[in-house]
């Protein structure tokens, strides 16, 4: 079992139990005051699909694929909330295939609404998709949007306030990443001249967002973490005046990070990125001035752990 590679304090935690003979087993997460994304695996190779996720999937190496299948194949994925209990009964007839899963807890509702959070990104890459003019892929995703948050309103008092916070963010975020995708990765050679001039108002307000609403709950999610990626890429290309769709984690993308990032995510990003990234001497120096800029930071034993081993090896 482990958290996903997002940017939070449940970053990258791994754990693992043996089945009882019975093919069962329980675990208790102790001192657990915040909600968090757990997915769970028979085998521990499947967990390195999840720096896909995030640390390539927006990248030179970048593969389009919905996450849904991430989150089902060959794992399946759960919000856990503290004060609550998740009983699962899972049944899988191949290695790779999906798994099927029957929630046997009380509120077995509030459990299976979050399974359909996993193929929001399709719906708006569909609406995108069909699109043939810009213009038009705006105007597709606005009413998506519109139509994902009215189906939303409509099961807020079936599902948990945190869920509820939860999925909002994913919608929006969703909506805002897949139009990106579509502009940066789609439709390159049109975008490229885009940057070559002033981003038109239209564009600039479909990614749009108010830092203020950051919470945990938008922290947490896979839909925000990955239009962050394209939004960095993005903006940097506006101030350079040309399409970037890869930037390499370095020390210009660390001091970009800590003025474009809101409050509440820099941190984070900028911690899971050292984590996942190999160490040396640049990384070393960006590890010192992380600790000093965050000195209590909840990722730095974490982060100091690995640099020292780096260190030691040397």
């Amino acid at each position: 079992m482990a958290t996903l590679p997002f940017h939070s304090p449940f970053s990258t935690v791994e754990d693992y139990i043996i089945l009882n003979s019975d093919k069962t087993f329980e675990f208790n997460f102790n001192n657990i005051d915040k909600p968090f994304i757990l997915c769970l695996t028979p085998e521990k190779k499947f967990l390195d699909h999840r720096s896909f996720l995030l640390f390539e999937c927006f990248t030179d190496k970048y593969y389009q694929g919905y996450c849904k299948n991430f989150h089902t194949m060959p794992m399946t994925t759960y919000l856990i909330e503290p004060g609550s209990e998740t009983i699962v009964e899972l049944t899988k007839t191949s290695r790779y295939g999906e798994t099927k899963i029957k929630f046997l807890n009380d509120n077995a509702y509030n459990s299976k609404y979050y399974q359909t959070t996993f193929d929001l990104d399709q719906r708006f890459d569909e609406a995108v998709t069909l699109a043939k003019t810009t213009e038009e892929a705006i105007k597709n995703i606005k009413q998506k949007l519109t139509e994902k948050l009215t189906d939303l309103e409509k099961e807020k008092s079936f599902i948990s306030p945190f869920l509820y916070k939860y999925t909002n963010a994913e919608i929006k975020f969703g909506a805002k990443k897949e139009f990106l995708r579509y502009l940066m990765l789609d439709h390159k050679e049109e975008t490229e001249k885009l940057f070559k001039n002033e981003i038109p108002t239209q564009i600039k307000e479909v990614i749009a967002f108010d830092s203020k609403d950051i919470d945990y709950a938008t922290l947490i999610g896979q839909e925000f973490n990955e239009f962050i990626e394209l939004y960095l890429n993005f903006r940097n290309s506006e101030l350079k005046n040309e399409l970037t769709i890869f930037k390499t984690f370095d020390k210009e993308k660390f001091d970009f990070v800590l003025k474009e990032l809101p409050q509440p995510s820099k941190y984070y990003y900028l911690v899971n990125n050292l984590l996942y990234t190999d160490c040396n001497e640049e990384t070393e120096e960006l590890f010192t001035r992380l600790i000093k800029e965050y000195p209590d930071g909840e990722l730095n034993d974490k982060l100091t752990e690995k640099y020292k081993k780096t260190v030691a090896n040397k």
